[in-house]
């Protein structure tokens, strides 16, 4: 990870944003990936913070949230300082075991709580910027502990051979998963799209705030959908990811680095006939599975699909009437 030393202009301290910013755009998907392929509610271990038990499954899910804030905080500082938000990202892995995963997780961690910490801004300068590195630092230094703490509890219980969830080869002639698995890619891909925009528009609250209200929507029908492939014996899929000898998947390009729109209509304009796409895919998706348990998992996601797309035609149509609005 790059890093930069001393931050005395405005260009410095925005290029230590962007980095971050690409750090944190990452890790908030990899954290997720990795948590959506290990078992809910089997691997426990004691927290050091919050000093109670919990599952590593459900807390690894919370820290990519929290990673997701963090992303969302220096996008917006470097909104409001003139620069670009970049999207690029790093790298994403998953290991076939959880423990490697984990400990991939906990290095991770250090590794960013160095790049802020080593970061050496000029007394009086940018002291929001240093308040606000200081205060991500800090939850970083948390995260580091809370994955330790499951490291720690796995190789204590003798559960270091534990293995995530895996694809099964004879699901790549099921219509139905690989369906699913293009949903997921085109909701995590909107979830990143809505808090682009999000960003690049939060001067119009209005606008930005019913934006993030669907960035969440497409995350939340990413973690049940994620449940959904487990329950049909495959697992969340790395975009773009090869895999070697070992089994371990890597991709350079887990999730586009430019998405459409760098303007309010544009991007209102291409959010619109994707949300249209994502319907037409629910309801292609939906009669292939019996009436149970799938469906009542699958209805829901269709149902506030159709709500975002009325609320991108009104936003658009709105948007196209209104003189003056940029």
């Amino acid at each position: 990870m790059q890093k930069i030393g001393l931050i005395k202009t405005d260009e410095d301290a925005v290029r230590l944003l962007n980095i971050a910013l690409e750090h944190e755009w990452a890790v908030s998907f990899e954290y997720t990936i990795h948590a959506y392929s290990m078992p809910k509610a089997t691997f426990f271990y004691h927290d050091p913070t919050m000093k109670v038990r919990k599952d590593a499954r459900a807390q690894t899910i919370q820290i990519g949230i929290d990673e997701m804030y963090h992303a969302l905080q220096l996008g917006l500082i470097i909104q409001q300082m003139g620069g670009t938000p970049s999207f690029k990202t790093d790298e994403v892995i998953r290991y076939p075991r959880i423990l490697d995963n984990l400990k991939r997780d906990r290095m991770t961690e250090d590794l960013v709580t160095d790049l802020y910490r080593s970061a050496e801004i000029v007394e009086g300068a940018f002291p929001k910027i240093q308040n606000m590195v200081l205060n991500i630092a800090f939850d970083e230094v948390r995260h580091a502990a809370q994955f330790q703490a499951m490291i720690d509890t796995l190789e204590a219980e003798g559960q270091q051979e534990a293995l995530c969830f895996r694809h099964a080869p004879e699901n790549r002639d099921k219509e139905e998963i690989q369906l699913l698995h293009e949903i997921m890619r085109i909701e995590n891909e909107l979830m990143h799209r809505y808090l682009k925009y999000t960003l690049l528009f939060s001067d119009h609250q209005d606008l930005s705030q019913r934006l993030f209200k669907n960035a969440i929507d497409q995350m939340r029908h990413w973690d049940k959908n994620s449940g959904t492939l487990v329950m049909l014996g495959d697992v969340v899929r790395i975009e773009n990811a090869e895999t070697d000898a070992d089994g371990v998947e890597k991709s350079l390009s887990p999730m586009p680095d430019l998405y459409p729109g760098e303007d309010r209509m544009a991007a209102l304009e291409s959010l619109l006939p994707t949300e249209e796409e994502l319907v037409r895919l629910y309801e292609k998706l939906l009669p292939l599975f019996p009436e149970g348990e799938v469906t009542d998992r699958l209805t829901p996601n269709l149902a506030l699909d159709r709500e975002h797309v009325f609320t991108q035609t009104y936003l658009l149509e709105n948007a196209r009437q209104v003189v003056g609005l940029e």
